[in-house]
């Protein structure tokens, strides 16, 4: 996957996930936000790890 579709992708996942997720506070589902906070972080580093060695792929 190029990093173009990749980044279009990760945006999409990351703005459906968290309307979901605002769907579901509203609704008396209680969300964690540390947790929440942590997974979004974690996904993100992720996503730096992975353009990063694509990256490195055309440099090398």
């Amino acid at each position: 996957m190029d990093p173009f579709t990749f980044g279009i992708v990760a945006t999409g996942v990351t703005g459906g996930s968290l309307v979901f997720i605002s769907l579901l506070e509203r609704s008396g589902v209680r969300i964690n936000g540390d947790l929440l906070f942590l997974v979004m972080e974690t996904a993100k580093f992720g996503g730096i790890l992975y353009l990063l060695k694509v990256m490195s792929n055309l440099f090398l």
